[in-house]
């Protein structure tokens, strides 16, 4: 679904935000991407977009990342941003979601037909005619899920999706993420979430990858990820104190 061979990238007048960076997910992986602020996950991420141009090779859904190939694989790509009113520009979740198949020429039926399977296989229904502007954070994060998937993507990749979330709306969408079908590369601070949700974690740190594989051991890794600037997920941490 997605690879990276020896992909390097730096911003003008700054060092390396990505060095020789390798790996390889495949179809159906939940991959929790996690690191230090600074460490390079966003960058990571625009390159697998195609937002920034990266030394290396890239490979997404089968397709090289090349500017010609650049349309069919945004087609099979979703993005979920951190900021939802960003993703969300539309008056209603219903026009949001119609937007994009209706833009790759599906008919107004069919793409009604798509947004209400979609919104029903999260237990959205109920938000179809609500206004974007009317929402609280939590069901505004939900809908942007809505809308990307309703785009049928084959790899969805989120950034922070649980950020600013109150522990409902938290526990919501992890219960939405764990069964969405579809390959999924989650960037995220909360390692409870990633630890709960993802069967890999790919750990970046000054722009290399500093370690990648099975989340249970990474994230019960205290060493590597005090290393790392980072710790224990609360669940695995213990009692204060202790």
């Amino acid at each position: 679904m997605l690879k990276f061979e020896n992909v390097s990238y730096s911003y003008p007048g700054s060092d390396a935000a990505l060095e020789n960076i390798n790996f390889e997910i495949k179809e159906g992986e939940q991959v929790g991407l996690i690191g230090a602020n600074g460490a390079g996950k966003s960058t990571l991420m625009k390159a697998a977009l195609g937002l920034i141009t990266a030394q290396g090779n890239i490979t997404a859904c089968g397709l090289p990342m090349t500017q010609s190939n650049l349309p069919q694989i945004r087609r099979k790509l979703g993005f979920v941003l951190q900021n939802s009113d960003n993703q969300m520009f539309m008056p209603t979740v219903y026009e949001d979601m119609i937007f994009g198949p209706m833009n790759y020429g599906l008919s107004a039926e069919e793409a009604e037909k798509l947004t209400d399977e979609t919104l029903a296989l999260l237990g959205l229904s109920h938000l179809k005619h609500r206004h974007n502007h009317k929402m609280s954070g939590g069901e505004k994060r939900m809908a942007a899920i809505a809308v990307t998937l309703a785009m049928k993507p084959e790899l969805m990749l989120m950034d922070e999706p649980s950020s600013s979330l109150d522990p409902k709306n938290r526990r919501i969408l992890i219960n939405t993420l764990k069964k969405l079908p579809v390959t999924k590369i989650i960037a995220s601070h909360d390692l409870d979430m990633i630890l709960e949700i993802c069967d890999r974690v790919i750990l970046v740190d000054c722009g290399k990858i500093a370690a990648d594989g099975p989340a249970g051991e990474i994230l019960r890794n205290k060493e590597l990820l005090e290393a790392h600037s980072l710790e224990l997920p609360f669940c695995l941490a213990g009692p204060v104190g202790v």
